[in-house]
């Protein structure tokens, strides 16, 4: 499986150490090494992804478990009511961020901020994030990642005026984190809560029949 060029920092120095602790007879110690480094490999593996064809299709922007789905009337990007849905990521899941649909990058607006747990309401408009607006055939789509109490990095792969297809990779973000995706009224939502999804790949709305240009 391919690996992110980013896990290089954080898997090569562990594996250098256990290599070094094997030679010096340091049997525990290495093999603590040895597991670290295999769980940077895994945390940072980046599987070969194919998503649907379909351009009506909203696609999930990254991996892990419908944590919110609610109403907003008042989001200035979107530029209409509609709702958000937020995908909180575990250790466990890979953590690209995708775009959800064929889209121009309008907006990248990076934001310092604090490390609340990912999952917990505040990390939404206090945490360290990375927001982007994509022009879409929906409309305006507002997405924000967001990094938690063990993440201390976001990586975005665009910038303004570049084009995405659906399910392209568009950000990787490090240590468990959050998603938040503003969807326009005209998107008919096909997830529920609790409900694990896999970016560019598990289908999470559809656009209506009336869209924007």
């Amino acid at each position: 499986m391919k690996i992110a060029r980013e896990g290089l920092t954080f898997y090569l120095p562990s594996f250098i150490v256990f290599i070094l602790l094997l030679v010096l007879g340091w049997w525990v110690a290495s093999i603590f090494f040895l597991l670290l480094t295999a769980a940077f490999v895994f945390f940072f593996r980046d599987p070969q992804r194919t998503p649907p064809i379909n351009q009506s299709q909203v696609l999930a922007p990254a991996d892990g478990r419908v944590i919110k789905i609610e109403d907003f009337s008042n989001q200035a990007e979107v530029g209409a009511p509609g709702k958000v849905i937020s995908i909180f990521l575990s250790l466990f899941d890979v953590h690209f961020t995708r775009s959800p649909l064929a889209a121009e990058i309008k907006k990248v607006d990076y934001q310092p901020g604090k490390f609340f747990p990912a999952y917990r309401e505040e990390a939404s408009s206090q945490n360290e994030s990375n927001s982007l607006v994509l022009q879409t055939q929906a409309g305006n789509i507002f997405l924000k990642q967001m990094v938690g109490i063990a993440a201390r990095r976001i990586k975005c792969y665009v910038k303004p005026g570049d084009q995405v297809t659906a399910g392209q990779k568009i950000g990787l973000m490090y240590f468990g984190s959050r998603v938040d995706l503003y969807l326009p009224s005209n998107i008919k939502l096909k997830v529920g809560l609790n409900q694990k999804v896999k970016g560019g790949l598990t289908i999470i709305g559809e656009i209506g029949n009336e869209t924007k240009n």
